[in-house]
């Protein structure tokens, strides 16, 4: 009998917030990450930026949020030290660290909602990362 690994997913911060929002593909996402379904991937930098937004948008999910987090913990990925040179101009400059976390995961989707920000097919040819939004991944892999 052969074991499937679970996809490794990013997940950018506008996905862990919206899922506190009331997003239904989103929390179909971290109810997969809860499940084992998916290996989600998580970077001290979209922490940080959770619990910002957390603080200023939504302070009353902010202690949901950190307990997600200590129930089923994400992989831990490091922020990057430098930006990948050669994906620059391919995504806007606020999320180039988020990418390159993704990048040093190996992961095999990076999912967020801000998908227009990416040259999302040149980046799946240069890296075999596929950027996709909530609805693609959840049907992308029956979640």
């Amino acid at each position: 009998m052969t074991s499937v690994t679970a996809p490794r997913v990013f997940l950018d911060t506008n996905i862990w917030f919206s899922a506190f929002w009331g997003s239904e593909n989103c929390r179909k996402i971290l109810l997969a990450h809860r499940d084992d379904k998916i290996k989600t991937i998580i970077s001290h930098q979209v922490i940080e930026e959770c619990a910002r937004n957390f603080r200023s948008k939504l302070p009353q999910e902010l202690s949901n949020f950190t307990n997600m987090l200590k129930s089923s913990p994400p992989l831990m990925v490091k922020d990057p030290e430098l930006i990948e040179e050669k994906v620059i101009n391919l995504i806007q400059k606020k999320d180039q660290p988020i990418f390159c976390s993704a990048m040093m995961a190996k992961v095999k989707y990076f999912v967020t909602g801000n998908i227009k920000d990416f040259s999302v097919n040149k980046l799946e040819v240069l890296t075999g990362i596929k950027i996709v939004t909530t609805s693609q991944l959840v049907k992308g892999l029956k979640l």
